[in-house]
């Protein structure tokens, strides 16, 4: 009995915190499909303390180490996606440290057709079955209905082709992957802030080079 208490206390604890970075669980977390020819689906689902900062880390900063993990040294993003970003506020502007703006990544239908892992009327190479073409996810914000109304969980869900030659960063679109993961593994592994989330930060590895205003 006492044991049950103790799990159903830590439990509750867990659940007053921001989703943090693992695998998903029931507060969330990150997870990951291939879909074959070197493209997977990356996502990370956060509760609702979590803040959609926090949730694109964490997407970023998976999908970084899943390519290096695979042997790859870079990813470009496939989905129509919409990140949050994070500049230097520029003198004139009376809010101190930095401010947030929104930088929206569109698909073309050309990278559509280029990405898709299956094509009409050819077979899976490693399934061997007939497949379909991929339809590209995207970051959505997902809400979930409880008695006192609509509370927001933040998710991000998108694909990524990863590559082997060698790859220069061309942010929000291309990374190279060792060089993300050494930007965000310190804001990643870094004391948190508020109730468990990434501490607000200047996102330099969103921006192209050398624009960081």
């Amino acid at each position: 009995m006492y044991r049950l208490l103790v799990l159903a206390a830590v439990a509750a604890m867990l659940a007053a915190c921001a989703t943090q970075y693992a695998p998903e669980g029931f507060t969330g977390g990150f997870d990951v499909k291939d879909l074959g020819q070197d493209v997977y689906r990356v996502r990370f689902s956060g509760n609702g303390y979590t803040t959609r900062e926090t949730a694109q880390t964490y997407w970023l900063y998976r999908s970084a180490e899943l390519a290096l993990e695979k042997g790859f040294t870079g990813f470009e993003i496939l989905s129509d996606m919409r990140f949050v970003t994070r500049q230097p506020a520029h003198e004139d502007e009376q809010a101190p440290g930095h401010i947030a703006r929104s930088v929206h990544l569109p698909v073309s239908p050309n990278e559509l057709a280029n990405a898709s892992t299956f094509q009409s009327g050819e077979k899976d190479a490693v399934a061997g079955e007939p497949g379909e073409r991929i339809r590209v996810a995207h970051a959505v914000p997902i809400f979930i209905y409880t008695g006192g109304g609509a509370v927001a969980h933040p998710t991000i869900e998108g694909d990524v082709h990863f590559i082997r030659r060698p790859v220069e960063s061309t942010p929000p679109k291309s990374f190279n992957a060792k060089a993300l993961r050494a930007a965000l593994e310190p804001i990643v592994k870094a004391e948190k802030c508020g109730v468990g989330n990434v501490c607000p930060h200047v996102h330099e590895y969103l921006l192209p080079k050398g624009k960081l205003r």
